[in-house]
């Protein structure tokens, strides 16, 4: 039987915590239902804070506690939800810093959902190796922990002795990982059914709105992003953006890559496909006005930069998000 701790901590998410829970409890019943006579149950659970006190999550509801993370050091699987806002306040919590690393040296496999990325990665359980987080938060992330692989489209990671969950409702896409992934999938899919959750999903790209990182001091790169802001519609080249500029096609590119972490055009690109996003969801216009409309010329190869970049087509992107 697994036994998994779920941390909580001042202005978590009391959904990602509770939630995580219900599915657990949930695969507990269905465990036993699908081997009568064993008694054997998936897992057992427990919530877990600093001080082994309630805490007040972002709703001001109290999140009570059975243990104290000190009185914690017998748990197979770590549970890190998200909070909502900055995660600045928890990470200057260096006690429980300290010890998530320390259980996870111990050989405990620790997982985040959301913000809770942020910690694992502040314990230096990322370091060098792939991570997600919200995707709201990913240049945040970024700028902090410059040696995590960011993989911001994704919506889970499983790095084997750590795990990472994307956006704030990706905790029960996390959970029923975790079903499978300890239990099994015919335990994960009953789970997933009788909670009505698509245990199918892998990306949170149909959900990300590019905006262009402009949190840089690079004058001649905020010049050239605010021109592309009125003129990505028009025929534009890197040596276009360079002269714009006023710097040598090399140095511009170095100095953009450095700025907004995208290469120039993969940056137009997106926002490019960002306007038809926009569109697809503010307007009854056909495909290929809006394939026009963002500077485009060819419906095919839109198609395919469409689905390459937001993981599902435009036709699929509108359905969804009307």
């Amino acid at each position: 039987m697994l036994n998994i701790a779920v941390l909580a901590y001042d202005n978590c998410l009391q959904s990602g915590i509770a939630g995580m829970l219900d599915l657990f409890t949930l695969a507990n019943w269905e465990q036993k239902r699908l081997s009568p006579g064993t008694g054997s149950l998936f897992c057992h659970t427990e919530v877990v804070t600093l001080e082994g006190v309630a805490v007040a999550s972002f709703n001001r509801q109290l999140v009570a506690a059975n243990r104290s993370v000190a009185d914690c050091q017998d748990i197979d699987l770590l549970i890190v939800p998200g909070a909502m806002g900055r995660p600045d306040h928890i990470l200057k919590q260096t006690e429980l810093v300290t010890w998530i690393g320390a259980q996870h040296q111990r050989g405990t496999v620790v997982a985040s959902a959301c913000s809770g990325a942020f910690l694992l990665a502040e314990a230096g359980i990322l370091q060098g190796r792939q991570a997600t987080t919200h995707w709201q938060l990913g240049e945040r992330f970024r700028q902090r922990y410059p040696k995590v692989d960011l993989q911001i489209d994704r919506l889970i990671i499983d790095g084997i002795d750590y795990l990472c969950a994307g956006g704030t409702g990706a905790h029960m896409d996390l959970a029923l990982h975790l079903i499978e992934k300890y239990g099994s999938k015919s335990l994960a899919k009953t789970c997933a059914r009788m909670m009505l959750i698509d245990g199918n999903r892998r990306e949170q790209a149909p959900f990300v709105k590019f905006k262009g990182s402009r949190d840089h001091i690079d004058t001649p790169i905020h010049k050239v992003q605010q021109w592309l802001d009125h003129y990505y519609r028009e025929k534009i080249s890197v040596r276009v953006m360079a002269k714009r500029s006023g710097l040598n096609e090399r140095t511009f590119l170095r100095r953009f890559r450095k700025a907004t972490g995208e290469a120039p055009l993969e940056y137009l690109q997106k926002m490019r496909i960002e306007k038809a996003k926009q569109l697809l969801t503010g307007s009854d216009q056909t495909l290929e006005t809006i394939t026009a409309a963002v500077g485009y010329v060819d419906l095919s190869s839109f198609r395919r930069l469409f689905r390459q970049i937001v993981g599902i087509s435009p036709t699929a992107y509108r359905q969804r998000f009307v």
